[in-house]
């Protein structure tokens, strides 16, 4: 069957839409089909949240709940060897998996096992691609089109690989460091002074955000980093400033492909019309004026 198909056996993960083929190539990213490689900077306050490394049958579901909690969409780039094998805690964590689709969350491939893939040889590194591809396919209904290379590693050789199957990269400009950290209130330190530097030394005013709903902490962090943000807003609100805009769609962050780019480049950022920006603005100010004024009452 054609790879962006559903396959035609009947299985668990037909379950996860029924036959509705829109909302699973949504969920695995059709619309970035053939992509390029996206960096996360943008000028504006734009911000995407992307969790790594999952699903946890210990903490990802609370981190859905959050989410939920927040109306916040996210990307979750999958390590598959999470929910291929046998046993209890495979099975729970393919049902995560699913749930996340089922929730409107974008899912993409972080490999099988998390190796550096520009140290494997090439075999090696396509089996860990299509492995992991085939793995989400088998659980979510349909493949992957995103991609997420494990520490951000990468080569021209594995660039190309990654092209020729179709998947657009999507690295991040927003670290968390809590892989370094042990504490939500360090995760957010940490990702707030990168916010500074980035936009102090690049002007980089929003970006990608990388946490890891792997880690207790990751997940405790996210709302609090959403309330900051929130709570940011109600000061640039009064300032008249351009406002934090927590964002599902990664399109917003790449410019389009023209004809005669290549997929194995790296994207220069998106420049959103001002007619979009300010519609997104307009709606975004009306409901912060609400809740700033739900805030200053408390």
């Amino acid at each position: 069957a054609p790879a962006s198909t559903l396959a035609p056996e009947r299985r668990e993960a037909d379950m996860v839409f029924g036959h509705d083929e829109t909302r699973v190539r949504h969920a695995v990213g059709e619309a970035f089909r053939g992509g390029r490689i996206v960096t996360g900077a943008t000028p504006h306050r734009l911000i995407l949240f992307t969790f790594d490394d999952g699903p946890d049958r210990r903490s990802t579901p609370r981190l859905l709940r959050y989410l939920d909690e927040t109306g916040v969409r996210a990307v979750f780039f999958v390590t598959t060897s999470r929910i291929e094998g046998l046993g209890s805690r495979v099975d729970t964590q393919a049902d995560i998996l699913r749930d996340i689709a089922r929730r409107g969350h974008l899912v993409g491939s972080h490999t099988v096992d998390h190796p550096q893939l520009p140290l494997l040889e090439t075999d090696e590194a396509i089996a860990q691609i299509e492995e992991s591809q085939a793995a989400i396919e088998r659980v979510v209904g349909a493949r992957p089109w995103l991609f997420r290379p494990p520490g951000g590693s990468r080569s021209p050789r594995v660039d190309r690989l990654l092209a020729d199957r179709g998947y657009t990269q999507l690295l991040w400009n927003l670290g968390s460091g809590d892989f370094q950290v042990r504490t939500a209130d360090d995760v957010v330190d940490t990702w707030r002074r990168v916010l500074e530097r980035r936009e102090r030394e690049n002007g980089e005013r929003g970006g990608i955000i990388l946490l890891h709903d792997t880690h207790p902490w990751s997940v405790e962090a996210f709302p609090r980093i959403v309330d900051w943000l929130r709570r940011r807003n109600c000061e640039l609100l009064d300032q008249g400033e351009e406002l934090y805009d927590i964002v599902d769609d990664p399109a917003l962050f790449f410019a389009a492909r023209q004809s005669g780019d290549d997929a194995s480049t790296e994207a220069a950022p998106a420049t959103p019309t001002e007619t979009v920006l300010a519609l997104r603005q307009r709606r975004l100010r009306a409901e912060a004026r609400q809740r700033c004024q739900r805030l200053a009452t408390r």
